[in-house]
């Protein structure tokens, strides 16, 4: 097994899913990659958080790695492994999206964010795509769907239109209910994924530690 190569803590998460009609996602999608279903339906999710001390396995935590990040993920298989698909990953770090970039083919690109939680009200606020405002609750959630969702072990990227394979090692997820209060979605139909949810899925966690191995191509 491969050792890990990068860690990074993860605060403030929020996952923001919604239903996606399967036909619409499968046409959004690399042909290689099947769309994951939870109870025969498609799902997207938006997730903000806060990425800090980030680090290789031989270096402690880098200086001025904090930044703030909001993605845009589906849930798919590939030969039968389920894992995640990044639409884009959009942070406040010009080097990081780089490196991310040039290290890991991911989509990151650069947006001018502010993530913010006031009264357990957690805000997000992306220049040119999103206005997000939840309620975070006090309860504890665990169910069939938030572990669908969150308990992920792969993310799959196309590179020179070959699948490329990440592996993700985390704890499992320590997750709370929350509620959408008002949100202004432009993000999804930056990619063709204009949809209008009649459900929120919300859950927060406040804090993980995340490892990445190094990815696999051409599998």
């Amino acid at each position: 097994m491969a050792q890990w190569i990068i860690q990074q803590k993860w605060s403030d998460v929020l996952f923001v899913s919604f239903e996606v009609d399967y036909d619409l996602l499968r046409s959004e999608l690399p042909k290689d990659l099947e769309v994951d279903t939870f109870n025969g339906k498609a799902y997207l999710s938006i997730v903000p958080f806060v990425m800090s001390d980030i680090r290789f396995f031989f270096t402690p935590p880098l200086p001025f790695s904090k930044l703030s990040e909001l993605n845009l993920r589906t849930y798919v298989r590939y030969k039968n492994k389920p894992g995640i698909y990044f639409f884009t990953l959009d942070s406040d770090h010009r080097l990081g999206n780089f490196l991310a970039q040039k290290i890991f083919n991911l989509p990151y690109r650069y947006a001018i964010l502010d993530i913010n939680i006031d009264n357990n009200v957690y805000n997000v606020q992306s220049k040119n795509s999103l206005s997000l405002k939840v309620m975070i609750k006090d309860k504890k959630i665990k169910t069939d769907l938030s572990n669908w969702i969150t308990e992920r072990y792969f993310l799959y990227n196309i590179v020179d239109e070959k699948v490329s394979r990440g592996d993700v090692l985390h704890p499992t997820w320590n997750l709370k209910e929350a509620e959408v209060i008002n949100i202004d979605d432009q993000f999804s139909k930056q990619f063709n994924l204009d949809v209008c949810p009649t459900q929120y899925h919300c859950f927060y966690s406040k804090e993980i530690n995340v490892r990445f191995r190094p990815f696999v191509y051409n599998i």
